[in-house]
């Protein structure tokens, strides 16, 4: 009865989680993610900031702001007469990474080119000073040893 028991509920576990993984790939796809692993949809406006681990990581896009122009390419111009701007995408974005120590590093990426990375170090204070220890007195030294004597029928 014992070794029944202790092979069907392996058996039952290992059943278990091949039903859970049919299940997902049923509904569509991948299992929900975990609260870890979710990131939030942003429009590309707001600036996307996750923490995990402690360390905060902002993601935004690199914009421009360009004048509005008319069919004739003049500048559009509003009721004070100033001409008027938009904000555009220009195709890349800006991550940054602040660790709990202070560190940052931020990593700038324009399409078609290569990634720029920078890392600021934050400034450690400087360690206090330790006092100095006592200078530990002397050992006496240890008497040395008396030769053992030879002992009859062994080798030497």
């Amino acid at each position: 009865m014992k070794k029944i028991a202790l092979a069907a509920l392996p058996a039952a576990l290992g059943l278990t989680a091949l039903a859970t993984g049919a299940f997902a790939q049923e509904d569509g796809g991948t299992p929900p993610a975990t609260p870890d692993t979710e990131t939030p949809e942003t429009d590309g406006t707001d600036p996307e900031v996750m923490e995990s681990n402690g360390a905060i990581v902002t993601r935004e896009a690199i914009t421009e702001e360009v004048a509005i122009v008319d069919e004739n390419g003049e500048p559009v111009l509003d009721a004070d007469g100033n001409p008027t701007f938009e904000t555009v995408e220009t195709g890349g974005w800006v991550q940054t990474v602040e660790t709990p120590s202070g560190n940052r590093h931020t990593i700038t990426k324009v399409e078609g080119e290569r990634a720029v990375v920078t890392h600021e170090r934050a400034e450690r204070l400087a360690r206090a000073e330790r006092p100095e220890k006592p200078e530990k007195p002397e050992k006496p030294e240890k008497p040395e040893k008396p030769e053992k004597p030879e002992r009859p029928g062994r080798g030497g």
